[in-house]
């Protein structure tokens, strides 16, 4: 069996995520290949599923659902039938991070068939900072879980997750939270401390970020990842009706 895993990472959970489940499937003796998702956004990578058995898709919970990014994904694929396999990660177990339902309606419109669905809370990157020990930990369950869902796709387990009514209400939010990014994303701008060293730019999954001669430029097409924010090597970056919200001291995965 060869598995492509396609996922999207903001801060580095899912990334992780996606890393241990290559681990375990080639612990297993099988090949797992991991895609960033923006490199078929950005159209840097050409869409094939012909060379796999089996397609993994990861990515963060945003407001109780899949961020834009995951839905712009979707909308380039091409029809044809594909066995997959889904987790998402959030910073709480709340609600399981809201419903699937409308990512799974879309990607069965597109001839994928769910095999498997999984949830694994991970670290907070906004609100209050856990300590570091309590991050280890929460990283050391997510990892054993992996091993778990691994186990449970290779026995070909049908599991998809709860999806109640108030799951779905929830899930409403994040067309708020899409919203709400068209609007804010200009309201991000580097301090004095910014040294226009790109970095920012050059991981932006949407193109959002641009550099002249002597500032960073934030146009409207942010998704929150925080990827920027998080990553700055100066700590230069924020947001004018954000900061309070973000973390004061970072962890490390």
């Amino acid at each position: 069996m060869r598995i492509g895993l396609y996922y999207f990472s903001g801060t580095g959970n899912t990334r992780l995520v996606a890393g241990e489940f290559k681990t375990v499937f080639a612990s297993r003796d099988l090949e797992c290949e991991l895609i960033p998702l923006e490199k078929i956004t950005q159209k840097t990578r050409d869409i094939s599923f012909t060379d796999y058995d089996l397609v993994g898709l990861g990515f963060p919970v945003h407001a109780f659902d899949a961020p834009r990014i995951v839905y712009d994904f979707v909308k380039l694929l091409p029809v044809k039938r594909v066995r997959y396999f889904l987790f998402k990660t959030a910073g709480s177990d709340f609600l399981l991070g809201g419903s699937t339902h409308r990512l799974r309606s879309a990607l069965a419109s597109k001839g994928w068939t769910l095999a498997h669905e999984s949830f694994f809370e991970m670290p907070p990157n906004v609100g209050a900072c856990p300590s570091q020990e309590r991050v280890d930990q929460i990283v050391a369950q997510a990892r054993e879980n992996v091993s778990v869902a691994v186990e449970e796709i290779l026995a070909e387990k049908h599991i998809v997750l709860d999806d109640k009514p108030i799951q779905r209400a929830f899930s409403f939010i994040n067309h708020f939270e899409t919203i709400g990014c068209f609007f804010g994303s200009s309201n991000w701008f580097a301090d004095e401390n910014c040294t226009l060293c790109g970095k920012c730019m050059r991981n932006c999954p949407t193109r959002n970020i641009s550099l002249t001669e002597d500032k960073v430029v934030f146009g409207h097409s942010c998704v929150l990842c925080l990827r920027c924010w998080w990553n700055c090597p100066a700590r230069a970056l924020r947001h004018r009706h954000l900061n309070w919200a973000l973390l004061k001291k970072l962890y490390k995965l």
